[in-house]
């Protein structure tokens, strides 16, 4: 029977590319010694690449070498594939789940009616395959809304497809004719078969190292958006979401600014890891109450804020008055139970393009009017009774040097 395409050439191809992709992989390994999939995948290519070599030398090695150890390992390198994208997702790898397969292969092939039968070895070996291709689909979509990557269905895609690929030979094999014949002719099916296995093993491997540099982009993404203590937005992320609110939201928003009260003394009295605990309290604490498209984040030391579409003046200062009692409430545990308060300031601006750098100057002058009240207090940002109070405060900055200057005179006389 004529073929367009010679079986054992392509087999010793994708042996010789699958160990080129493996001194690559170990290479990685050697640089990475801690890592967890490395190490699978390299054992994962080495038992590809033997039962490659292996099965395309069938004509001249014993059967039991060809296919009982060849295609053995076949399914072997599939199982621990499949282990090495569990810990790609950060599972617990099990070597006994990823030999299973080979070991129900061994198993069978010390019946004579199974290794004597081109059938049952074809319809066992795709089984086995599909089924670890089918379970390592399922891993990588398993945590797909947990961590949406965009080459997740890609990688998904790829070991369903070779899955499928593993299914057809059985209906083939009955259908069409044996994959092997009783002369050792191949079936012309069954190279093409193979070769486009071999593509979706590089397409699977490709598409996991992708995975791997998205999910390094959007670490470093996320740290650069993120604090790194509190894990809450940084001044950079709030500052962008929130000219887009701004400009976006036609209701208006309203804005609190929070400062936890005597942090610099809690630092001092009880060291920086106790100031720590008090942060990472405070922003769970507020944290918790925070409805879905509110904004909030840590912006400086121990100042945060939070941005609040279509919320009114009033309605702010109300939910800034439960925050302030909720934050009273907390008891921390540092070396030593610990109890703050935090001071609040509320601004609003009303309508569609308010000004966030005027909206967070104003929340700042209602916040350093609660800190002069005596802290532990929500105070509203009102132009008329802060001109109030900078008049006072002139006033009395004036008084001060004539009654020096009076008592002065008086001395003098």
């Amino acid at each position: 029977m004529d073929q367009t395409l010679h079986l054992p050439t392509i087999m010793i191809v994708h042996a010789l590319i699958t160990l080129i992709s493996t001194v690559v992989t170990i290479y990685m390994w050697l640089r990475n010694r801690d890592s967890r999939i490395l190490p699978l995948l390299v054992a994962a290519g080495l038992a590809a690449c033997a039962a490659m070599l292996l099965h395309s030398a069938r004509s001249t090695l014993p059967l039991v070498l060809s296919s009982g150890l060849g295609l053995g390992l076949g399914v072997l390198a599939v199982g621990i594939y499949w282990q090495a994208v569990v810990a790609f997702e950060g599972g617990k790898v099990s070597l006994t789940k990823a030999s299973l397969g080979i070991m129900l292969w061994a198993a069978l092939w010390l019946m004579p009616v199974f290794h004597q039968s081109m059938a049952a070895r074809t319809t066992i070996l795709g089984l086995l395959v599909a089924g670890y291709c089918f379970l390592t689909a399922r891993e990588i979509m398993r945590r797909a809304r947990i961590e949406p990557l965009p080459s997740r269905s890609v990688a998904a895609l790829a070991n369903v497809i070779r899955g499928a690929i593993w299914l057809a030979p059985m209906p083939l094999s009955i259908f069409v004719a044996p994959a092997y014949a009783a002369d050792g002719a191949t079936a012309p099916w069954f190279a093409f078969v193979v070769l486009a296995n071999s593509m979706m093993i590089v397409l699977s491997l490709v598409a996991l190292l992708m995975l791997g540099k998205e999910r390094d982009e959007l670490r470093y993404r996320l740290a650069s958006e993120r604090d790194p203590l509190t894990n809450l937005a940084n001044r950079r992320t709030f500052v962008a979401a929130a000219n887009k609110v701004l400009t976006s939201e036609e209701g208006g928003a309203s804005l609190l600014l929070l400062d936890i009260d005597h942090f610099k003394v809690v630092n001092d009295t009880h060291g920086h890891a106790a100031g720590d605990q008090v942060l990472l309290a405070f922003s769970r604490a507020i944290e918790q109450r925070m409805p879905s498209g509110w904004l909030f984040a840590r912006i400086g030391g121990e100042e945060f804020a939070c941005l609040m579409p279509r919320m009114s003046a009033q309605k702010a200062v109300a939910v800034a008055e439960n925050l302030r009692l909720a934050v009273a409430d907390m008891l921390i545990p540092a070396p030593s139970f610990l109890r703050v308060t935090v001071s609040i300031g509320v601004s609003e601006v009303k309508g569609r393009g308010g000004d966030l750098d005027g909206l967070l100057a104003t929340a700042d002058a209602a916040l350093y009017r609660a800190k002069a009240d005596g802290r532990n207090c929500v105070r509203l940002y009102e132009p008329v009774a802060l001109l109030a109070e900078t008049g006072n405060a002139l006033a009395l900055a004036v008084e001060q040097p004539r009654r020096r200057l009076t008592r002065m005179r008086r001395r003098a006389g």
